[in-house]
């Protein structure tokens, strides 16, 4: 029989729960905020209940899928997607390329022209990888502004590790849809799950219901390495482990280390990251319950994206009314950023008001929350600095684990299925 490890597992987001529920060894998962989720975690205000995104759960991976319902039970509740793009006043289906048939017949053509005649050369970049897959118009209608939104960078200083991501559309399809055909993108998200009551932080709460060891309000401040073991403390207290897993965000983890050689730290604070600022809109009436979300890509709107919490699950929402959160995507360089609260509510209603999803009279209450690590951004140094940092962090043997731990845009089902991987590698290990 193999000897068991003892583990320490730095952050307590979905990365740590799901890692820690498959690991065969004893194990401490440490989180800084009173409550573990980490992203995944739910809100509320007079009756709203809102998460920290649109959290959806769905994957190609059908056992991911199936530890997803398993974990939720009876409280998964299966949804059809139904999201929108709004594009000069009219709601297109998403993707865009499956909607170009809601077009303009001028702007039908740009984009059915620009696909089938694509001259641009082999990309060098994000921005280039944008025409050079989808062409002229379907980039500058849609794919070009909305992306200069999220990730408040210029395209062209973007990298391609992470463009995998964006499925190609058959020519088929792009044909179909200019022409009315009804056509079908990412058809592994055309249904999802949600938890039909909790918000997405009841997933976390199932998967930690049999007692798994998380201890909150630890903030991690110090991580050094004593006589073959890890000593992790909050200034206050010391916990000692054989090994760590580092799920918090790994500069934040470097920084609490001594004698880490310069060029590592240079590489982690070079690895850049964008805010989420989540503003959640409650309305007394019904009319925010027939979508999933509509995406944004006029730089006139402030947020990128709108998901409506009722259409996850009428539990988010009172009886008779709905809400939405609008997400904005902020970084220390922008002027958004610098808005505060009430400012960005107020901008943001007058956005939803001006393109009638909302009518403002009809809002009940709102409510504003900053996540300081929403989004990894892919510029043109990001490979070098990542290897840099995971080679360090290998060498101490360490592991890294989640889209901060890892610093790599993982979703949900991504980030499930590299912690069983890890879990089964752990398993595999001998303490001896």
């Amino acid at each position: 029989m193999k000897a068991r490890l003892n583990i320490g597992i730095l952050g307590g987001g979905l990365s740590a729960i799901a890692l820690g529920g498959q690991l065969a060894h004893d194990f401490e998962i440490l989180e800084k905020e009173e409550r573990p989720g980490g992203l995944c975690r739910s809100f509320q205000k007079e009756g709203f209940r809102y998460d920290l995104g649109g959290h959806i759960l769905f994957s190609k991976d059908e056992s991911v899928m199936e530890f997803v319902r398993d974990a939720l039970g009876d409280n998964a509740n299966r949804c059809r997607r139904n999201n929108k793009i709004f594009f000069k006043g009219r709601y297109v289906k998403y993707p865009f390329e499956n909607g170009l048939g809601d077009l303009e017949k001028e702007d039908i053509y740009k984009c059915l022209a620009g696909f089938l005649k694509n001259e641009h050369k082999r990309p060098r970049n994000f921005k280039e990888w944008i025409y050079y897959t989808f062409g002229d118009g379907i980039a500058e209608a849609y794919l070009i502004p909305y992306n200069r939104k999220i990730w408040k960078c210029p395209l062209e200083k973007m990298a391609m590790e992470w463009v995998e991501r964006i499925p190609r559309p058959p020519v088929e399809d792009i044909i179909k849809s200019a022409i009315g055909i009804e056509t079908e993108g990412y058809l592994h998200q055309l249904y999802f799950h949600y938890p039909a009551r909790g918000g997405i932080e009841a997933l976390v709460k199932a998967l930690i219901a049999d007692g798994k060891p998380v201890t909150t309000g630890f903030e991690v401040t110090g991580i050094r390495r004593k006589r073959g073991e890890w000593i992790v403390s909050n200034g206050c207290e010391e916990k000692m482990f054989e090994k760590i897993v580092v799920t918090m965000p790994v500069l934040k983890a470097l920084e609490c280390m001594d004698d880490v050689p310069g060029d590592v730290l240079r590489a982690a604070r070079s690895l850049v990251h964008n805010r989420v600022r989540v503003v959640m809109v409650g309305v007394n009436n019904t009319s925010l319950l027939d979508k999933s979300a509509i995406y944004f890509p006029s730089p006139e709107v402030v947020f990128h994206r709108a998901c409506f919490m009722g259409y996850f699950s009428v539990s988010n929402v009172p009886s008779g009314q709905s809400s939405l959160i609008a997400e904005v995507t902020a970084n220390g360089r922008d002027e958004v950023g610098e808005i505060c609260d009430s400012g960005l509510v107020e901008r943001v209603i007058d956005d939803l008001a001006r393109l009638g999803v909302i009518d403002e009279k009809d809002v009940v209450t709102t409510d504003v929350t900053n996540i300081e690590y929403g989004y990894v951004v892919y510029d043109s140094n990001y490979a070098a600095n990542v290897r840099i940092v995971r080679g360090y962090a290998s060498s101490l043997g360490i592991e890294l684990l989640g889209r901060f731990g890892e610093f790599e845009y993982l979703n949900m089902d991504e980030v499930i299925r590299r912690s069983h991987r890890l879990a089964e590698k752990l398993n595999a290990a001998d303490a001896g």
